[in-house]
């Protein structure tokens, strides 16, 4: 739904004079520095520094593999990364080896000098409690399982396409076959399908490029930053959708400028499933977007699933169905039309309505799960089933790593541990988030529709 991060408007074209001043922390950040994006905050640092623990690393010349996001918590500006670091790479050996290598400070203050530290110690002993009980084993039974789901969703909108049934073949090709691909991908980018990185980001290739038509790795390097911080302005690239949709009341003001209109927000509420998803995000996805990043990157093996998934699914269609080529890939087109439609509302439904974060402000990894997310109905399996398990988005945020047929048992345990650290825990119905989405798309778009565009 959002273009690529390195694309800067002209407020941030703007404020990158500010960046010829360098500083060297947070106390030395002024009201312009709130402004920048968060790769041109970090230009404006002398040395760049990540605190993981009591230690502070200098990131100055090291290149992430994962990208920009590692400007998300620089030490600089105040910001922790510990449990970020910890959580993304639980996995992988290289990660910390890499980061020992890299040249390092003791941090400043201690970790129990954090408000939030002795909660966070908690969650520490908490989180190895379930790692020791086997939470984070991943399970190559549940893996055929999903698998095996694919083939069979995929065979049925074939059989339903040979039967004539052209409308229905491409809704289960779509809600059921090509959604279900985005919830194994989204596992595989997260590492978490078989616990080895190079075989989980092999099936992430297969199901996102053959099932979406998409780049895993393109996915990854968006999606992280959501992770990171999730409803962060000018950080989490899932709030930086406008002029296509506004999800909170400041969106047009505080993202890239792309223009505005009163009538299109007015109507977001209605216009953000069949249009924005399925057609504005499906088109620029799948035709502009993510073909560039697999040319840039020349990662030929997602650019092949993705080329079989027009091909393929196309000829499949056609043979099925007896069609001529333009109107068998018209019903893939609709196919995906349905595919885009359910992930991102679906995906919506987890955070879109929580409050939002200034973009200077940082909290702990614990309350960004907590507060900017929550968790939908994990005690009812058709919910779990529907929503591919994402509807553990607190236990998923606290834990990306962790297999997720395994979160909505950690939910029901985490309601203790919330208690006891009286944390704003939520749990909503799955119509009580289906509301709560569209209720604050319809509250936003009539804001903006009354009162227009703040003047700066």
């Amino acid at each position: 739904m959002c273009p690529p991060s390195d694309i800067r408007s002209p407020v941030t074209r703007a404020a990158a004079k500010v960046a010829q001043t360098s500083t060297e922390d947070a106390s030395k950040l002024g009201p312009a520095h709130a402004k920048l994006e968060p790769h041109l905050l970090a230009r404006t640092f002398t040395t760049r520094w990540v605190r993981v623990g009591d230690v502070e690393y200098d990131v100055t010349n090291f290149k992430h593999p994962g990208g920009s996001v590692i400007f998300y918590m620089l030490a600089n500006t105040g910001a922790d990364a510990t449990e970020a670091f910890k959580e993304f790479h639980m996995r992988s050996k290289k990660a910390w080896k890499m980061l020992k290598a890299l040249p390092q400070r003791p941090a400043a203050t201690p970790r129990t000098a954090d408000p939030d530290a002795a909660m966070l110690a908690d969650f520490a002993k908490w989180r190895g409690e379930l790692e020791r009980e086997g939470f984070f084993a991943p399970s190559r039974l549940h893996l055929a399982y999903r698998l095996f789901e694919l083939v069979l969703t995929f065979a049925l909108g074939t059989y339903l396409m040979s039967a004539g049934h052209p409308m229905f073949a491409s809704a289960v090709y779509g809600c059921f076959f090509g959604a279900r691909c985005g919830w194994v991908q989204h596992e595989g980018g997260h590492n978490s399908l078989t616990g080895t990185i190079w075989w989980d980001k092999r099936v992430q290739a297969a199901t996102c490029g053959f099932g979406l038509s998409t780049s895993g790795d393109m996915w990854n390097q968006m999606h992280n930053k959501h992770h990171a911080t999730p409803q962060k302005v000018r950080h989490d690239m899932d709030l930086d959708t406008t002029p296509a949709v506004a999800f909170f009341k400041t969106a047009v003001e505080d993202n890239r400028p792309r223009g505005f209109n009163r009538l299109w927000a007015r109507l977001q509420a209605w216009t953000f499933v069949p249009v924005t998803s399925g057609l504005l995000v499906q088109a620029f996805w799948i035709y502009v977007l993510h073909p560039r990043q697999v040319i840039r990157k020349r990662n030929w093996e997602e650019a092949s699933w993705m080329a079989m998934s027009h091909v393929v699914r196309t000829s499949v269609i056609k043979l099925a169905g007896g069609y001529s080529w333009p109107v068998a890939y018209w019903w893939f087109t609709v196919g995906n039309w349905f595919a885009y439609m359910y992930l991102f509302a679906h995906f919506s439904t987890s955070h879109t309505h929580t409050d939002v974060l200034p973009s200077d402000k940082h909290i702990s990894w614990v309350h960004y799960a907590v507060d900017h997310t929550v968790d939908i109905d994990p005690s009812k399996p058709v919910v779990n089933w529907l929503m591919g398990y994402l509807n553990c988005q607190v236990i998923h945020h606290l834990f990306p790593d962790m297999p997720q047929f395994r979160q909505p048992e950690v939910s029901r345990r985490f309601k203790a541990f919330a208690k006891k650290w009286d944390l704003n825990y939520k749990v909503l119905t799955y119509y009580g988030a289906w509301k709560a989405t569209f209720s604050n798309l319809d509250e936003v778009g009539q804001h903006y529709y009354v009162n227009g565009r703040a003047r700066a």
